[in-house]
C-alpha cells in the first residue's frame, strides 16, 4: 500500500509533489490550530473553597438572630428545650394595641430559643400586606392598621430574620 503511495507521488511533476506537500503541511497546522482553540476555550475549575473560608463568611445583616431569649446549647439540653432553626421569620400573637404605624403584640414565643412568650413591636412599611384568613382581600402599607384590633390574634411574617428580636418589620399579617 505504502509503495503504491510512494510510487503515486514519485510519478507527479516537482511542482504538484510541493503543492501537495504545501496542501498537507496546511491541514496538519490547521488541525493544531483547532485543538489550541478547543484546550483554550473549555471553562476553567476552580477547586471547591476550603472549610476554613466557609465559616469565615460574613452573614448578612438580615439573617443575622437577635439576642433576646436566646441560651446555650447545653441550658437546652439540661432544661430538654428544643432549640429552634437559627433563622426564623414568622411567629404569632395577639394584638395587644394598635398604634399609627406599628402593632404591640404578645408573641408567642416561637422566635425566641428560650420559647417564651415576650411582647413584640411590628412595624408596618408601605410593603407590609395584612389580609384576613379566608378572603383575598390584601390591604397594602398603613391602610391595614383600620381593621386591626385589640385582641385579635394574628400570623406574622417578618422581613428579616426575626429570631430573638422583639422589634421588626412585618412583611405579612394574617388575621385569623
Amino acid at each position: 500500500m505504502l509503495k503504491l503511495l510512494r510510487n503515486k507521488i514519485q510519478s507527479l511533476t516537482v511542482t504538484q509533489q510541493n503543492t501537495l506537500t504545501l496542501i498537507l503541511i496546511l491541514f496538519n497546522i490547521g488541525i493544531i490550530i483547532f485543538w489550541i482553540n478547543f484546550w483554550v476555550g473549555l471553562p476553567k475549575t476552580t477547586p471547591p473553597p476550603k472549610i476554613e473560608e466557609k465559616l469565615t463568611k460574613e452573614i448578612p445583616e438580615a439573617l443575622k438572630p437577635g439576642e433576646v431569649g436566646e441560651i446555650s446549647e447545653k441550658e437546652a439540653e439540661e432544661k430538654r428545650i428544643l432549640l429552634p432553626p437559627p433563622t426564623i421569620f414568622n411567629t404569632s400573637g395577639t394584638i395587644s394595641e394598635v398604634q399609627s404605624d406599628r402593632l404591640i403584640v404578645q408573641g408567642s414565643g416561637s422566635n425566641f430559643a428560650d420559647q417564651k412568650p415576650r411582647q413584640l413591636t411590628l412595624i408596618l412599611s408601605d410593603l407590609t400586606l395584612t389580609m384576613k384568613l379566608g378572603t383575598e382581600i390584601k390591604y397594602q402599607g398603613l391602610e391595614g392598621l383600620k381593621y386591626l384590633k385589640s385582641e385579635m390574634n394574628v400570623l406574622i411574617e417578618g422581613n428579616e430574620n426575626i429570631r430573638g428580636k422583639t422589634e421588626f418589620e412585618a412583611r405579612y399579617i394574617q388575621i385569623l
